[in-house]
């Protein structure tokens, strides 16, 4: 037995351990004790080390799915990839409580949570970590004791499960961990073999991975229940999961031993609480009771009563649970800055702020306003273990509470295109694929989201097809692939001994004189070719990625576009087209345009200028308007991505509110004063330890990015203030002045009603070329305005002013302009468009007015057809009643969603006015929409104007002839 083991053991430290822990809480079973024990006993107890929990937002490199498990953020230790010098690397043992989330996927818990009494949205992971430190002894001695003698459980209700083996992968059974549950003093009939699916666990198809243990607990205690463990049963769970991870997988096929073994352990918080709290709900415990009572105290509503399926009447508690659950959820995302949106993880944040406001308004039937009052009793039970919730409980309230606004108003869109679709086809029971992107594409009314389509259709008794809406939720935005170029990949690269060639220096990126980066001398290291083959030549019109020793190329990163250029030797050339960084090498990728390139050769890097300029003063850009959009609109203001091209720039970041046309204005005029202004602004860049540099002074950096131990700090500073305007973690190229960007402008503002905006920008000359453009069409608008008002007794020239207000649309629609400057445009153009179709409505009703009482009195015309487009239709009534009606007339007038005819016969007629109708109306499918004295007046819908002309026509020629008309 291990001298670990033997102290857990011994009666003395055992009772020291009790006094310092058991005595502490009184044997409190509230959550916030229950948490704070398990804290306890590892950090101060057994030498364990607090690292508070990680966002809820994953790794930049983690994909598109929330933080679900504790070990997320300690993946860089098991993996080998913590740089040797970093904190993660000092970690010998761990414990903390982290914040999950599991909303995702195709198979995802989002579909029980709130149906039955134990699936979460949000929950916690209360987890303990040995890395390379203790492994099964001390792991299952540690956690036995924390069950049995702090959490007081009862030991013939716990169950323990071990891995049984697998012949396939030629993995013996774990009798080491059975054995020592069983010198814990474990029944033999309470530990049990268990296979692949329950008691190894893998972090993915490669990797470290190992066998666990899972400790079970019955709620009854009544006999043994041995057989009903991994069953599904209620009445025995899952409490704890000890992992050992002591191999790395290869392949499907092959394990092999790690060099330093692991331990992983998780324990649900709500589960563990329901269990010390005597319920086999984890609704019905102290984490969601001061919710539940808020809600009822709100509403009215009966007190919840823990009931499922056929006993919730009227699915009230059901409607508790998921308000309840998904308010915790929306609270601790937001928490983390990540507000409710269209795409990505914010569009998930979305659809469970949804699901829950659609409980509330169209199943428990509550008043507007709910949701929001549920964050005070959230924080108050949740806020002490993660502070960040107190400190943002104003604004997770404000954005739920608009997030509420934006449903109401799309769900009564919504209904009005279900009732558009239901009355095309009434028999449907399933959505399919076509219908589903009908409405989604707004082909029925305002377009609408995947998951409002769910949630509506099960309004009307319809069911969808899940596989399409999981399709299009995971659809990436563009399905066209980039065949240009092979995808050089770290997983497609790994196979091949590249890993062994020497690290490229790529520190030269960062040389930039007179503008300029200069060229540089260097050697290949490694030529792979489209076969992701290691090759020594390749020839002329052939693909292939090139890795040197030494690069000034700057490889994609943190959003700024990689260099292209050329790389040149005594042989040949290749036409860089993109560069990756992959492990410790640059890999650029492109074509040999002329020549061989050979492994070995001295080489010439050479980028292109413009387009590093373009991105260099891009980057610089994005980080001027990340400073100004938090002067102006706050520190919330948080940034969720960028995208730095050598055009332009753009720039995503939460926001809750909508950024108003003033502020736009204000936000422009302060980035061009820093461009433009008098003041020298230089930037600086500064490496530093990486724990030195979040203690900066406003130091801005990204929460889901795994930074290195030394970091890059860009600073933008007045050098005669020596205020600091921004300062961010930042491995891009940027200019040394801000007077180098020449000059800057923002161009659009998206996403105005999400929780997400975007701002592009333009820099350098592209942003003078924008200003020129709206100097003149400005110009252009202010003589407009002037010819619209025309010279004093002169008439308006309707030919210049129609030119006019062509050619300044045409500017408006084609060209790239300043948001503030086009938007002031496209109002006034609205006002001078007014004007002049007044104009011209006068002028064009004039001209009819005279074409018909010339065509009256023309004695060789006995019956007139004649054609009209016009938007204003009271005019044309008007213009009839003026008429003297000397001829039967069909006048033809094309309406913006119509066709209407005006039918008139003078009073002395021997044809009947109603019989001339009759005869159009059949002709036309068309109804009579308004009867006057002297005419009536034939619509159909859309654009029917042949049918009518040929109508018309028929008629004339049957009742033109004399005797019709006198």
């Amino acid at each position: 037995m291990s001298l670990l083991r033997q102290k857990l053991l011994e009666p003395r430290i055992k009772k020291i351990i009790l006094q310092k822990i058991v005595k502490r809480y009184k044997h409190e079973c509230q959550s916030k004790a229950v948490r704070s024990m398990f804290i306890d006993y590892f950090c101060n107890s057994h030498g364990h080390k607090f690292v508070k929990s990680s966002s809820v937002i994953p790794d930049a490199n983690d994909g598109t799915y929330f933080t679900n498990a504790g070990m997320n953020q300690f993946k860089p230790i098991f993996l080998g990839t913590a740089p040797i010098t970093s904190e993660l690397a000092g970690y010998q043992r761990v414990a903390n409580s982290q914040k999950c989330v599991r909303v995702g996927g195709k198979h995802n818990d989002l579909d029980d949570v709130g149906y039955d009494l134990t699936h979460h949205t949000f929950f916690e992971m209360l987890g303990s970590w040995s890395f390379g430190d203790y492994f099964k002894d001390e792991a299952c001695a540690m956690a036995l004791h924390l069950l049995l003698d702090v959490y007081k459980l009862r030991k013939d209700c716990l169950y323990f499960s071990y891995f049984k083996g697998d012949t396939d992968l030629a993995l013996e059974p774990d009798l080491q961990t059975a054995e020592i549950w069983r010198q814990l003093g474990i029944p033999a009939d309470h530990i049990l073999p268990f296979g692949m699916r329950d008691n190894f666990w893998e972090m993915g198809e490669t990797g470290p991975c190992g066998p666990c243990t899972e400790i079970h607990y019955d709620h009854t205690g009544a006999g043994n229940c041995a057989h009903l463990v991994n069953t599904g049963s209620p009445r025995v769970i899952e409490i704890w999961n000890l992992v050992f991870m002591q191999f790395n997988r290869l392949s499907s096929t092959q394990l092999v031993p790690l060099p330093s073994c692991h331990v992983d352990t998780g324990m649900g918080l709500e589960r563990l609480c329901a269990v010390l709290q005597g319920t086999r709900s984890n609704y019905n415990t102290d984490l969601f009771w001061p919710i539940f009572n808020a809600m009822h105290k709100e509403t009215g509503l009966p007190q919840y009563g823990d009931k499922t399926g056929t006993d919730d009447t009227g699915g009230v508690d059901t409607g508790y649970r998921i308000l309840a659950d998904h308010t915790r959820m929306a609270a601790v995302c937001i928490a983390d800055r990540l507000l409710p949106g269209r795409q990505g993880l914010e569009s998930r944040v979305r659809f469970v702020i949804d699901r829950a406001l659609h409980q509330c308004h169209h199943v428990l039937n509550i008043r507007p306003g709910l949701m929001g009052k549920l964050v005070r009793p959230v924080v108050e039970t949740l806020g002490d273990a993660y502070p960040e919730l107190s400190l943002q409980e104003n604004k997770i309230r404000d954005v739920v509470c608009e997030a509420e606004d934006r449903y109401l108003e799309l769900y009564e869109d919504g209904k009005y295109n279900f009732t558009k679709l239901l009355r095309k086809t009434p028999d449907i029971k399933t959505l399919d694929e076509e219908q589903i992107l009908r409405l989604r594409d707004g082909w029925y009314g305002r377009p609408m989201s995947t998951h409002l389509i769910e949630l509506i259709a099960g309004q009307y008794g319809l069911s969808v097809d899940r596989d399409v809406i999981h399709s299009l939720n995971t659809q990436p935005a563009s399905d066209i692939e980039d065949e240009e170029f092979p995808c050089f990949t770290a997983e497609l690269l790994n196979d091949l001994p590249i890993t062994k060639a020497p690290p490229t220096d790529d520190s030269l990126k960062y040389v930039y004189r007179d503008k300029k980066c200069p060229d540089i001398e260097s050697s290949i290291s490694c030529l792979v070719d489209e076969n992701n083959t290691l090759v020594d030549t390749v020839k002329s019109g052939v693909r292939v990625g090139v890795i040197t020793r030494l690069t000034n190329f700057y490889a994609e990163k943190g959003g700024q576009a990689a260099d292209v250029g050329v790389i040149r030797s005594k042989t040949g050339r290749v036409r860089v087209t993109d560069v990756q960084s992959i492990h410790d090498l640059v890999l650029h990728t492109g074509v040999v345009e002329e020549g061989t390139m050979e492994t070995g050769q001295m080489v010439t890097m050479e980028i292109d200028q413009t387009h590093r300029q373009g991105c260099t003063y891009n980057h610089t850009a994005t980080h001027l308007l990340n400073a100004a959009l938090r002067h102006i609109l706050g520190p919330d203001v948080s940034q969720r991505g960028s995208s730095v091209l050598p055009d332009k720039l753009s720039f995503e970041f939460s926001c809750v509110s909508k950024i108003t046309a003033a502020e736009v204005k204000v936000i422009d005029t302060l980035l061009s004063g820093w461009v433009r202004g008098s003041h020298c602004l230089s930037v600086k860049r500064k490496l530093a330890p990486l724990a030195e540099a979040l203690q900066m002074e406003g130091i801005i950096y990204l929460d889901n990015v795994v930074y290195p131990e030394v970091v890059s700090v860009v600073s933008v500073v007045d050098d005669i203030s020596k205020e600091c305007i921004s300062r961010e973690l930042c491995g891009g190229t940027h200019a040394h002045t801000i007077a180098e960007l020449g000059e800057i402008c923002i161009t659009s503002v998206t996403g105005q009603a999400t929780g997400v905006k975007s701002v592009v920008c333009l820099t350098g000359l592209p942003a003078v070329q924008a200003r020129k453009q709206a100097a003149v069409a400005t110009e252009m608008c202010n003589g407009l305005e002037m010819a619209l008002k025309g010279q004093q007794g002169q008439p308006i020239d309707l030919e210049r002013c129609l030119q006019l207000h062509k050619e300044i649309n045409h500017i408006l629609g084609t060209e790239v302009l300043p948001k503030t400057d086009k938007d002031a445009l496209k109002e006034r153009m609205d006002k001078a468009g007014t004007v002049l179709n007044t104009h011209v409505n006068n002028e064009a009703f004039a001209n009819l007015e005279e074409e018909l009482d010339r065509r009256m009195a023309n004695g060789e015309e006995s019956f007139i057809v004649a054609q009209f487009e016009v938007k204003v239709l009271p005019k044309v009534n008007k213009l009839m009643k003026r008429l003297d009606i000397r001829k039967p007339l069909i006048l033809l007038v094309k309406a913006t969603n119509n066709t209407n005819a005006y039918i008139a016969m003078p009073k002395s007629s021997p044809l009947p006015l109603n019989d001339l109708v009759g005869e159009f109306c059949t002709d036309v499918q068309g109804k009579v929409t308004q009867q006057e004295t002297n005419y009536t007046v034939v619509s159909a819908r859309g654009e029917q104007s042949e049918r009518f002309l040929k109508a018309a026509n028929v008629l004339q020629l049957r009742y033109g002839r004399k005797e019709f008309v006198n």
